[in-house]
């Protein structure tokens, strides 16, 4: 039970450790990554608007071969990033009608656009062909920042895919840096690729104040959209890696993505590190969309080298996004128990609340009943008395009446009558058990509830008590004294004593009889 407690709370910590990293990374860049990504297919749809335009234009009558070449050639640059396998086909088409009309130059500057879908697809080989059939000496001059930077890509392409120390790192590495000074050097001064690359040259030779004063003058400059954009916001994410600035280092690898979702690159590196920083950090949810869009892109562009990179990494974050799920399943569950805990304790406190308040109903029912009682009682009392002040005041004019008239004797005579004394006290139990009946209305059925089944008492005439019962009203009342009961009800002593011994012989628990008496018509 200590372990299982154990594994829930380090659980439920895990999961606030996860949280408080995901939360580190909040910063607006990675918002509004989030955001953008569920905005791919619309920047893609413009894309294919702008393709499909220069497609119908091709396509019409009447278009000269020449213009027909620079509309492929440029339908091949919208899909070079895009689509490079779509690329390398217009490329094609262009190339042949190129051939056609024996137009050295454009032959050449459609090869050399041809060579980078060529990088990005695997075709190696042929890219290598295409670029070394190229003499330097037949190249115009413009064109020179065009084949170096062809040279350039082709080593730097392949120099990813080989690991620092190996036989050939050195030769790829030098050959790379040569081919990009070379470029830079073939580029006018003011051209964005050039201060973009001595962005990279700069990088490359540590040289990293130059570099990111350069990309941050870049960033500044060149719209959101455009790929040196992007470009120039990945080389600056580098640099902050290399400081160890890592919230940095995510937020400009988020903008770099954010250009390349705008600019519909999908020959993109800036989603795919971003993934593996996340990853590192233990955002496991955005690592794993990250690296999953990143596949989604290679493969849509046929980035072969991007598919193999990405897709490696796959199956590592997958695993730990499935831990990730696996651990908020166990956390949610926890939740769902303390939820179910509490509802259940709030439930019984809801029963018990209602079971109170229908105690309190009763409570104020009872309550409400004995001022009904107090007030019948009240009124039978002042009933009772006013009928003994009229019997008074009759018997006083009765008395008056025989005085006046001289009829001494016959006054003696009722006087002394045992009838009379009897009717004055038969009137007056009747009118007590009356009182008494209508306070206390179920106290003939209580008095039998604590008798034995066969010493129950019955009562004839409704609204009466017999003596016994009598007895136990008076005693009821309060008026528990031997001989003020049999003061009250004309009898001995002995008499009342002997009645009271009978009824307790007749009860079912003979020592608690009188005190059950007691509680007749009390409000618990």
């Amino acid at each position: 039970m200590n372990k299982a407690l154990l594994k829930t709370i380090i659980i439920i910590t895990s999961f606030f450790c996860f949280d408080t990293e995901a939360r580190q990374t909040e910063i607006e860049e990675i918002a509004r990554l989030d955001q953008m990504l569920s905005e791919k297919s619309r920047y893609d749809k413009q894309k294919y608007g702008r393709i499909d335009s220069l497609v119908a234009l091709a396509g019409r009558k009447g278009v000269k071969t020449n213009e027909k070449i620079d509309i492929y050639t440029r339908i091949g640059d919208e899909y070079t990033l895009f689509k490079a396998d779509s690329a390398m086909l217009y490329y094609s088409k262009a190339l042949k009608l190129a051939k056609e009309t024996g137009d050295s130059t454009r032959i050449i500057h459609i090869y050399l656009k041809k060579i980078r879908p060529e990088i990005i697809t695997g075709f190696q080989s042929e890219a290598h062909s295409d670029f070394f059939e190229i003499s330097t000496r037949t190249i115009p001059e413009d064109m020179l920042p065009d084949y170096y930077e062809c040279g350039y890509r082709i080593y730097s392409f392949a120099l990813n895919s080989i690991e620092r120390g190996s036989s050939y790192f050195d030769y790829y590495y030098n050959t790379t840096n040569d081919y990009r000074r070379k470029w830079i050097a073939s580029m006018p001064e003011d051209a964005v690729k050039r201060r973009l690359y001595e962005a990279e040259q700069a990088l490359w030779e540590n040289k990293l104040p130059v570099a990111q004063m350069i990309t941050r003058e870049l960033l500044s400059e060149l719209p959101e959209s455009q790929n040196e954009y992007a470009i120039a916001a990945a080389i600056l994410a580098n640099i902050m890696r290399i400081k160890g600035n890592t919230n940095e280092c995510i937020r400009y690898f988020a903008m770099s993505a954010i250009s390349d979702i705008q600019g519909s690159v999908k020959e993109n590196q800036s989603m795919y590190e971003l993934a593996m920083i996340l990853y590192e950090r233990g955002d496991i949810e955005r690592a794993y969309k990250y690296i999953f869009s990143s596949i989604e892109d290679a493969a849509f562009c046929n980035a072969q080298l991007r598919v193999y990179n990405a897709s490696r990494m796959l199956p590592v974050i997958e695993a730990s996004h499935r831990e990730e799920v696996k651990n908020h399943e166990n956390v949610l569950l926890v939740y769902i128990i303390v939820v179910s805990i509490l509802f259940l304790g709030l439930a019984i406190a809801v029963l018990l609340l209602m079971k109170q308040m229908k105690k309190l109903s009763r409570a104020r029912k009872k309550l409400k009943d004995a001022n009904t009682t107090k007030d019948e009682y009240m009124g039978q009392f002042i009933e009772l008395c006013s009928v003994y002040m009229r019997r008074l005041d009759s018997f006083t004019k009765f008395v008056n009446r025989k005085l006046t008239s001289g009829q001494i004797d016959d006054l003696i005579k009722t006087t002394k009558s045992i009838k009379f004394t009897e009717e004055q006290h038969r009137e007056f139990y009747q009118a007590f058990d009356l009182a008494f009946l209508k306070i206390y209305t179920t106290f003939i059925d209580d008095v039998n509830a604590l008798l034995r089944p066969e010493e129950r008492i019955t009562i004839e005439t409704p609204g009466s008590l017999n003596t016994e019962l009598r007895i136990y009203a008076l005693y009821r009342l309060g008026i528990v004294d031997n001989s003020k009961i049999a003061e009250f009800l004309k009898y001995s002593v002995n008499t009342i004593y002997t009645y009271r011994n009978k009824m307790k012989n007749k009860a079912i628990d003979r020592n608690n009889f009188e005190n059950s008496i007691m509680k007749i018509g009390v409000i618990e």
